[in-house]
């Protein structure tokens, strides 16, 4: 057990503000943050649509 109390942070205390980032870092950060939400979002991804009795495609031999 610890032996340590520690206090829980007031959920309406104000919080310590962040410093903004540099321009050349934001524009460097921008371009990939905009990829990753894209890719996250599955926008533009083509989805299979398969049918309930459809095997999937490959192999289906036991390679063991």
């Amino acid at each position: 057990m610890r032996s340590e109390r520690h206090s829980q942070r007031d959920l309406f205390e104000d919080r310590t503000t962040v410093p903004a980032l540099q321009p050349d870092l934001w524009a460097k950060l921008t371009p990939l943050v905009q990829v990753l939400l894209t890719e996250a979002a599955g926008v533009g991804q083509q989805h299979k649509t398969t049918n309930a009795g459809a095997q999937e495609d490959g192999d289906d031999q036991n390679h063991a």
